[in-house]
């Protein structure tokens, strides 16, 4: 797999720590913890990747894990699970490089289901975007998908 032009020279973190929040890479290795997360999620879920969790299963999964895995290791797009302070899994993130063009990311943030979730999704994603303007090619140009899983 080729990596996107944008970051073929680029090594942006597998684990990074923002505050009291904590970022690790996506992978098979955390295939029952995500699960278990996206599964009690998936109401919150719905629409913001299509109609992806509906019909989910573990085996499935495991397969999109390895694939996240596998475009981070190649440098074409990047996935994070979100941990609190206390390492509980809190949600996801990624950096999706628009394929076909340069310059130009999607950016997508989850949270689980809990106290606070709008007011966290809010403080980190202003986190999240200093941490993208100082790690992402210069003038980088990102785009958030606009969730559906955040109270109006």
């Amino acid at each position: 797999m080729q990596p996107h032009p944008d970051f073929a020279d680029s090594n942006l973190p597998r684990h990074m720590v923002l505050g009291d929040v904590s970022f690790t890479p996506l992978s098979p290795d955390v295939v029952d913890e995500d699960f278990e997360a996206v599964v009690a999620t998936a109401p919150l879920l719905t629409g913001v990747f299509g109609t992806w969790p509906a019909g989910l299963t573990r085996a499935d999964n495991a397969i999109d894990l390895a694939w996240h895995e596998r475009e981070f290791t190649s440098n074409r797009s990047f996935s994070w699970i979100v941990r609190d302070d206390t390492g509980t899994y809190i949600g996801c993130f990624y950096i999706y490089p628009e394929i076909g063009s340069r310059g130009q990311a999607t950016a997508v943030l989850w949270l689980c289901d809990m106290v606070n979730r709008n007011e966290t999704a809010l403080r980190l994603k202003k986190k999240l975007t200093a941490w993208m303007g100082e790690n992402l090619p210069a003038g980088y140009d990102v785009t958030w998908v606009s969730s559906p899983m955040l109270d109006p």
